[in-house]
């Protein structure tokens, strides 16, 4: 019987390679636009903050651009290699039920974001550190200054929010990803005749267009029902943030739910 160690390894190091190859197409980005914006000044202007910008500022900001350019295409690179292991014969022959390949698989790519995330935070630490070096100022008393850093629980729980809502959103777009494209699969299975990929694009296209217009409306209501519950609230303090990431976790887990049904009563059996 394959544990979930080895499944996870084989997972993880199969959409390392990924994470390498957009890590360093963001690397060759931020040195081609970083040469190229030193020498115009139309270009440069765009990565300039304050009077005292100088060549380490710019390459911050570039950098921050390219990050989530890159973790855009990262993050559709591994909702393409999620179906392809989902659908895939070869992973199937692994001696573990399917629903557990499925959660293998979302929870090694929901990893691969952290890896690729805490190699981009450690580049940009390094460009802060040289950028301070530069300037020759303490590293953090300028993050501190720069940032309103006062060391409170205040700062340390808005990180932790917002970190906890980047996973949320990688979670919601791996299980939705999966569940439009294990539906597409099962609808398509039970239609008679030749199945063209039109008719699967098709198919899948409304199914995206059906499901983000029953996540708005639902949207609405959860809203409508926070506000006329707390009629007293401040609405211009209201932490959206919070709100979006419990719909985000409660909707990975319905999908979640609906996915290894799917996987396991209709794809598993399809598959083999």
């Amino acid at each position: 019987m394959t544990t979930f160690k080895s499944l996870f390894k084989q997972m993880f190091l199969q959409k390392r390679r990924y994470a390498h190859l957009v890590l360093l197409l963001q690397i060759f980005a931020v040195i081609f636009i970083f040469v190229f914006s030193i020498n115009s000044n139309e270009y440069k202007s765009l990565f300039v903050i304050g009077n005292k910008t100088n060549n380490w500022d710019i390459l911050f900001w570039i950098g921050c651009y390219t990050t989530v350019i890159s973790d855009l295409i990262f993050l559709g690179l591994l909702c393409w290699q999620n179906e392809k292991i989902n659908l895939s014969q070869t992973w199937q022959l692994v001696p573990v039920s399917s629903i557990k390949i499925w959660l293998t698989n979302i929870f090694s790519s929901l990893i691969e974001c952290v890896y690729i995330f805490i190699i981009q935070v450690i580049f940009g630490i390094l460009v802060i550190t040289f950028d301070c070096l530069s300037k020759k100022v303490n590293f953090f008393t300028e993050i501190t200054k720069s940032a309103a850093w006062n060391w409170s629980w205040a700062d340390f729980e808005g990180i932790i929010e917002l970190l906890i809502y980047l996973i949320s959103i990688c979670l919601i777009v791996f299980t939705f990803v999966s569940f439009a494209n294990l539906l597409t699969r099962t609808i398509i299975d039970q239609l008679p005749g030749k199945n063209t990929l039109i008719i699967k694009i098709f198919v899948m296209a409304l199914l995206v267009i059906i499901a983000v217009f029953i996540a708005a409306k639902l949207n609405d209501q959860v809203l409508f029902m926070y506000y006329s519950r707390t009629k007293a609230v401040d609405y211009d303090n209201v932490d959206l943030l919070r709100i979006s990431i419990v719909e985000y976790l409660v909707g990975t887990i319905v999908l979640g739910i609906v996915n290894c049904i799917l996987v396991d009563e209709f794809v598993e059996t399809k598959i083999k």
